[in-house]
């Protein structure tokens, strides 16, 4: 085996196993096809093409989505599902975000400094949830990248980073679920059920407007609610993903109630713990034994 191979074969290693087993001598042969002058297989390395390549094939086959994959395992397509809701649901806290701010702005006091520029990177969400309702994936990875922007601005400051970063750990971790999850293979987004989501969103985003301060315990207080639901329901993918949700939600809860001494705060912290642990579907009923 020469040292290009065994690179190659390394790089691959990003690929699930379930894929090399089918695939690997494949595509290695095909790396290797135009290879044959004996110092390139010795002292080359893969392209940047090829390694871009593979990744983002690595991408889509953690994340399947079944359709455009044979043999996926049903536990991967289960994986991709759960991080598109994931992402999904990041999206929603952002148009709930950007709904409470446009309300600030504008029920904002007249004697007020006019808002600088930079906040119109906040409404990012609400493009970013109308065009990728209608299939355009890329454009809304772009948009929902907006407020990540402000975010790394705010961290470059040394005296907000540590409390700024752990506020925006759910939408940092949301928005790189909704990048990986919806990859060119993924499915598009059911648009009918979103809209009533979304508006949702919008409706609790007023009101964050208003009721400023508010807007972290709505979003954990909502969370709490829709996880009960989807446990009544049965809807594992959505159950899992607000699982995880509420898990996120939990730092910045946790760092109001322990340093502001925030009772509120606290208590919505036990009922998120509970949305975490919460089980997924309800238990079948065993049949009583006869006689």
């Amino acid at each position: 085996m020469s040292n290009l191979e065994r690179r190659y074969r390394s790089l691959l290693r990003v690929l699930p196993r379930w894929y090399r087993a089918d695939r690997e001598e494949e595509m290695v042969g095909i790396f290797l096809a135009d290879r044959t002058d004996e110092l390139d297989l010795e002292h080359s390395w893969p392209g940047w093409g090829e390694t871009a390549a593979i990744l983002g094939l690595a991408v889509r086959t953690h994340l399947a989505a079944g359709a455009a994959l044979s043999s996926v395992p049903a536990k991967v397509v289960w994986r991709g599902e759960v991080v598109r809701a994931l992402g999904v649901l990041g999206l929603l806290l952002g148009v709930f975000y950007a709904t409470a701010a446009v309300v600030d702005v504008v029920a904002g006091d007249p004697g007020e400094p006019a808002p600088g520029w930079w906040r119109v990177l906040e409404l990012g969400p609400l493009v970013a949830f109308g065009v990728l309702l209608s299939g355009r994936r890329t454009l809304a990875k772009v948009a929902a990248g907006a407020p990540v922007v402000l975010s790394l601005v705010a961290l470059a400051q040394p005296e907000y980073a540590l409390a700024w970063s752990v506020f925006q750990l759910p939408s940092l971790v949301t928005f790189a679920c909704l990048c990986l999850g919806f990859h060119r293979e993924a499915p598009a987004p059911p648009a009918r059920r979103l809209l009533w989501w979304g508006g949702g969103a919008v409706l609790l985003g007023v009101l964050g407007g208003v009721a400023t301060g508010a807007g972290v315990l709505a979003a954990g207080l909502v969370t709490v609610v829709v996880r009960g639901v989807a446990f009544v329901r049965g809807d594992v993918v959505l159950g899992r993903a607000l699982s995880l949700f509420a898990a996120l939600q939990l730092v910045p809860l946790l760092l109001l109630a322990f340093v502001g001494g925030d009772v509120v705060s606290a208590g919505l912290g036990v009922l998120l713990v509970f949305a975490v642990v919460w089980p997924l579907r309800r238990r079948p009923k065993t049949a009583p034994q006869a006689n």
